[in-house]
């Protein structure tokens, strides 16, 4: 699956779609937000609902390396 790169004017978005799968937990198609990244307390983390595919987590990763300019 290929990020979605989009541009709005000096606007910037980077985005993987997820589909609802038994394993990940997902209720509805979801987006990851590669160019939204922040920090959460850790009290503030739930319960796990479900964990990423493979390749969703590979896709992932080239996506954040691409973003934060690392080799």
């Amino acid at each position: 699956m290929t990020p979605a790169v989009l541009c709005r004017g000096s606007v910037v978005t980077v985005r993987i779609a997820v589909e609802p799968s038994g394993p990940n937990g997902l209720r509805k198609p979801s987006q990851l937000m590669v160019d939204k990244l922040f920090t959460v307390p850790v009290e503030a983390v739930g319960e796990v609902v479900g964990q990423l595919e493979p390749q969703v987590l590979v896709d992932l990763d080239l996506a954040l390396r691409g973003w934060l300019e690392l080799p």
